[in-house]
């Protein structure tokens, strides 16, 4: 009798799943050919006629889709054109940071609508969740009057995240042990909820909306106080089944290095990060290192800006580095052999300091078959945004898990 039970929801599993792809992939189709009829939908989706009909339909009753006018004849009935209904549908994306809540508005065509930052520099954990908590209550009243409903919220942060769960494994600002941050703002908004790391995340809008959009297989690299990586393989995240895939940071670059926070010694992270940039620089100059940099001007934007226009300390610190973090991209390529990487952050300004010394650590050290068609180029998406945080809500709508909860 298990068995047999076992075997009913192992079926049921199959058809929901069918089912979410299906959805998907009209939604999807829709989106890059609207407006398209369902005839046109059928032909491009490869999907059964009876089948784009259902799927559009409810798709029209719960107001994802729209229809719009009416195609020309061609000797029967005029067919009728259907198109997402973007605009209609209003998210949250939230980004937490070290520093900042960010909490911004968004339709799905991505057009940001509004945006909050509140500072939680001195807030512990409980704390946060409690702010976290308030500022979503606060958002989803404000669009009532209007008749604008949350659809769906989106959460990214840094540190240990299994988005499968919806909880929060471990980071290193906040005292988080397994945390179901998801189960806990679903069950207080009954709005369906998502969460993800945010460099993987990123990685996931650089592929939606920015400089790897034309590529199937990319890595985006992020530095700032810490050292992440995400990767899109056949244009999805490599997630794994414990989902934190991409902790390039915590790659040993130099046995003889500074212990880093997770107890080991030489992380990629001690040596690349934007704050050991800044105390590297701060301890030359107090030995007497030439430098157009002084005490009163040390902050990580002007000792980049430095090393673009060759001051020489600077560039020799931004130098090694690159040459640290291009044996890791190095490792990383010969082992996946992307078609692009991206990388975000601040050091992205030291210009041909950075890139060309990770170039060369490339031509060393890669396959050179690995090199003919792959492009190193630095992040077009804007900084502290939470684009990653409403990119992972894109990907929720064309998995189609998402497509069958909207309701408008």
């Amino acid at each position: 009798m298990v068995q047999n039970n076992q075997q009913t929801d192992s079926v049921i599993a199959k058809i929901d799943h069918i089912k979410q792809a299906n959805y998907a992939t009209i939604y999807k189709v829709i989106e890059k050919h609207a407006p398209i009829s369902r005839v046109e939908i059928a032909k491009v989706s490869k999907l059964a006629p009876a089948s784009v009909t259902k799927i559009t339909r409810q798709l029209l009753e719960n107001g994802i889709i729209t229809e719009t006018a009416r195609q020309a004849s061609t000797g029967g009935r005029c067919a009728i054109s259907l198109a997402p209904n973007s605009s209609s549908i209003n998210v949250l994306a939230i980004k937490i940071g070290r520093k900042l809540l960010s909490i911004s508005r968004y339709n799905l065509s991505g057009e940001e609508l509004s945006n909050k930052q509140i500072n939680i520099e001195l807030e512990n954990g409980e704390q946060l969740i409690e702010r976290l908590t308030a500022e979503i209550a606060v958002a989803v009243e404000e669009g009532k009057p209007l008749g604008e409903k949350i659809s769906a919220i989106s959460i990214t942060l840094a540190g240990l995240i299994n988005p499968k769960l919806g909880r929060i494994v471990y980071t290193s600002r906040y005292s988080f042990n397994n945390f179901p941050l998801v189960e806990i703002l679903e069950q207080r908004f009954n709005i369906p909820t998502f969460i993800g790391n945010h460099t993987r995340c990123l990685a996931l809008a650089e592929h939606y909306f920015g400089a790897s959009k034309d590529c199937l297989d990319s890595i985006l690299i992020s530095i700032h106080h810490g050292v992440g990586s995400g990767i899109i393989i056949q244009g999805k995240w490599l997630l794994g089944e414990n989902c934190n895939i991409g902790e390039i940071g915590h790659i040993q670059a130099n046995p003889a290095g500074k212990q880093c926070h997770c107890g080991n010694f030489g992380c990629l992270e001690t040596e690349v990060s934007d704050n050991v940039i800044v105390e590297k620089v701060k301890n030359a100059i107090n030995y007497g290192g030439l430098t157009t940099i002084t005490q009163e001007t040390l902050t990580i934007e002007n000792i980049y800006q430095a090393a673009a226009n060759n001051d020489p300390l600077c560039q020799k610190i931004v130098e090694d580095a690159a040459t640290y973090l291009g044996k890791t991209v190095a490792i990383l390529i010969n082992l996946l052999n992307p078609e692009k990487i991206i990388i975000a952050g601040k050091i992205t300004e030291s210009g041909n300091t950075l890139f060309s010394t990770i170039q060369q650590c490339i031509a060393h050290q890669t396959l050179p078959e690995f090199q003919n068609k792959l492009t190193i180029l630095p992040t077009e998406l804007k900084p502290n945004s939470t684009i990653a945080a409403f990119a992972l809500i894109k990907q929720a709508i064309y998995e189609g898990d998402l497509l069958q909860k909207i309701r408008i």
